[in-house]
């Protein structure tokens, strides 16, 4: 038997022993693993990288083909060079069918799988205990994570549950470009609880303008709280909301309605 050697880029020995066996005849009771650099998971699955493992391994010698599998073989490429000469279809028929390859059927539930399955691998490489529960409304999936282990990927003013839905949204327009659904996230109905706790915010900050007629700017938000913000005060008698500055540090004025 020959003796070689491959280096390969996997998530595991066991990814890396696949990728041999697909690209060579290697003989897999031969084989041997050297970990050059062990894989990393990242955060969140962002920046993970790759193990770099040396696989040895013995080829495995083919045998001759006997003389029955050279007859049989003969005839398979006869008659593929019979299939060969059969009538191509015209130019239309070629367009259209590949029209139709290009288009591929996504329902709504191969949405909701989609998001589901990202975030589900999300939080196997965040090591997190969690159930995730998606439905659909409105072209609007809502994915919904709890457990006791989940509230940690809130982040501050959920900063982190914000990259997730983020991502999330990448996922699913990556499968399907021509998609027009929007994705939401929650954990532990975290986003209910902050927007009851921005409009008391507002509320409060609004009167606060009225009494005094001054001109009150609020923390920086992203922009699903200030739209919750300007909603909650878009009918009020006394003041007017306004955005001003850049994100990430752009945030909601409050100023006395003159």
């Amino acid at each position: 038997m020959i003796v070689e050697s491959k280096v390969f880029y996997a998530k595991s020995s066991e990814e890396a022993v696949e990728q041999l066996l697909k690209s060579t005849n290697a003989d897999k009771d031969s084989i041997q693993i050297t970990v050059l650099e062990k894989p990393s998971k990242g955060f969140l699955g962002i920046g993970a990288k790759r193990g770099v493992y040396s696989l040895e391994y013995e080829l495995i010698k083919e045998s001759e083909p006997s003389r029955e599998e050279l007859v049989e073989e003969n005839k398979e490429v006869i008659l593929d060079k019979g299939d060969d000469q059969k009538t191509e279809p015209s130019g239309q028929d070629k367009v259209d069918n590949d029209e139709r390859q290009d288009k591929v059927n996504i329902t709504e539930e191969d949405e909701m799988r989609i998001a589901k399955e990202f975030v589900v691998e999300l939080l196997k490489n965040a090591d997190v205990e969690a159930e995730v529960d998606v439905l659909i409304e409105d072209n609007l999936i809502k994915v919904k994570i709890s457990g006791d282990d989940a509230s940690c990927l809130i982040g501050r003013r959920g900063d982190t549950l914000d990259a997730i839905q983020f991502l999330t949204g990448l996922a699913l327009n990556k499968f399907n470009k021509d998609s027009h659904t929007r994705v939401f996230v929650d954990i532990e109905n975290y986003r209910s609880k902050r927007e009851e706790s921005l409009k008391r915010y507002c509320y409060k900050a609004a009167r606060e303008v009225a009494k005094t007629r001054r001109t009150k700017k609020l923390d920086y938000m992203n922009p699903y709280e200030r739209r919750i913000i300007h909603s909650a005060l878009q009918n009020d008698r006394f003041v007017i909301t306004y955005s001003e500055g850049t994100d990430p540090y752009r945030r909601v004025v409050i100023e006395y309605k003159r």
